[in-house]
């Protein structure tokens, strides 16, 4: 998803959330160099930093008009979706923990028909190829709500009709209408957090989510083994946004 630009007056200035990503990187880091679990319960903290950052947000600089995004409204559940290491650890680890072994079966064989169609898109294409993500449930709710992505939790909607026309046929349409103080605040921690995983010497680049998903359900040591320093995700880096960074497919 593109950044969006602030719009009307608003406290949240850029320099207001580059601080933001500051203070989340210097909080997080610690608990990242701790190995896997830590990396995990800097995920839960950097969710729960964002939720409170976008609700007073919502109180104190209020909407235009209503969210339309409501449980089972999964049209923009197409989108290429970039997560760093430690909110896929902590979704595969939900997996584990939730679903009885067919049904992990099931969904990881769904994780990689969705892999091997989506790989490598960028989000242009991958908004044209009308995949739905494969952790959606059979009523079109996320099966990882609690521990979804930074960036889903990012993305809000005013008009569900918008959306249901926009993600029909994207192709030289504007993304839907949406609060951006609560994007921007979100995108703000995920900075924080990628950072920290830098700070803490581990890969902290942005993932595609369904191919590091993929790695994670596949190799139960892929924590263990990013946290060492092993390149364990490094084909699921996502190539436009390393593009678009500067960033070589080597270096990070």
């Amino acid at each position: 998803m593109r950044s969006l630009p602030l719009v009307g007056r608003t406290k949240w200035t850029p320099e207001m959330l580059v601080a933001v990503a500051e203070g989340e990187s210097r909080a997080l880091s610690p608990l990242v160099q701790r190995g896997p679990e830590g990396a995990m319960e800097a995920a839960a903290m950097a969710s729960a930093r964002a939720e409170a950052l976008v609700t007073g947000a919502l109180e104190s600089e209020p909407p235009e008009t209503d969210i339309a995004c409501a449980k089972g409204c999964s049209v923009c559940c197409q989108a290429k979706v970039l997560a760093v290491a430690p909110e896929v650890l902590r979704i595969a680890a939900y997996l584990r923990e939730t679903l009885p072994e067919e049904a992990r079966a099931a969904l990881l064989e769904r994780v990689r028909a969705a892999d091997e169609t989506t790989r490598g898109l960028s989000r242009a294409d991958r908004a044209e190829a009308h995949v739905p993500c494969p952790l959606l449930d059979g009523e079109g709710g996320c099966s990882v709500h609690p521990v979804r992505p930074l960036v889903c939790r990012s993305w809000t909607s005013y008009d569900a009709a918008e959306c249901a026309r926009y993600w029909g046929a994207p192709a030289g349409r504007l993304t839907p209408p949406q609060y951006a103080v609560g994007y921007e605040l979100s995108q703000a921690v995920l900075a924080g957090l990628g950072k920290a995983c830098f700070d803490a010497g581990r890969d902290g680049t942005p993932l595609e989510l369904i191919a590091a998903l993929r790695i994670a359900l596949e190799r139960p040591t892929a924590g263990e083994r990013w946290h060492k320093r092993l390149p364990v995700f490094q084909t699921a880096r996502d190539a436009e946004w390393m593009e678009a960074s500067g960033v070589s497919r080597r270096g990070a």
